[in-house]
């Protein structure tokens, strides 16, 4: 997955990846207002949660969805200030950005794939992990570089969650009730089997 931009750029076209598995196109609405992310000229954030098969080889999508920022601000405020405060420490102490950007093509070019290739927190490859998440920020049609795009694994994320206090744990619940586990489309992804990453 090479894109013919340099890294100097501050966005590329949104890469296959962060496409919907189950519809095969980029995905175009906020999973909680519905606002049209394509038009609305806001930033917004794809989530996906993989199940990686012999690296990215290829996958099961778990879940995936949209959210504009307006939206993801709104949910961020949901978490209380001791969670914070616990994520920010744990990713404060775990987590070396300079690391993230380490895959670049020695050509100069954007590879997505390599980008997505370790964990961000515990440098873990893809290839021995049997869950992930995968994160992106984009504007329209294009990806945003900078922080974004990366993935994280199966480990790290649980270590998130022992951070979580019972309060947040439970609006993070509803939200997976309400919108993840609710719509049905969620439900036809896990049953499509796998897809191919490349």
């Amino acid at each position: 997955m090479q894109d013919n931009q340099s890294t100097s750029s501050l966005s590329i076209d949104i890469p296959k990846v962060f496409y919907s598995d189950l519809t095969g196109a980029l995905m175009n609405k906020c999973i909680s207002c519905e606002c049209d992310l394509l038009k609305a000229g806001i930033p917004y954030i794809i989530e996906k949660a993989l199940k990686p098969y012999k690296g990215y080889t290829s996958y099961s999508t778990i879940f995936e969805y949209a959210m504009c920022m307006p939206c993801a601000d709104k949910f961020k405020s949901l978490i209380s200030a001791h969670s914070m405060k616990n994520i920010t420490q744990y990713f404060m102490q775990n987590f070396d950005p300079k690391n993230t950007r380490r895959n670049l093509s020695s050509d100069g070019n954007i590879d997505v794939a390599n980008w997505l290739s370790r964990c961000m927190v515990k440098d873990t490859s893809i290839t021995e992990l049997s869950e992930c998440q995968i994160y992106g920020q984009c504007n329209g049609d294009q990806m945003l570089l900078g922080h974004f795009p990366y993935m994280v694994g199966g480990a790290a994320l649980d270590d998130v969650i022992d951070l979580l206090s019972a309060e947040t744990l439970d609006d993070l619940n509803r939200f997976k009730n309400e919108f993840v586990d609710g719509p049905s489309e969620f439900q036809d992804l896990l049953q499509s089997g796998p897809k191919v990453f490349l």
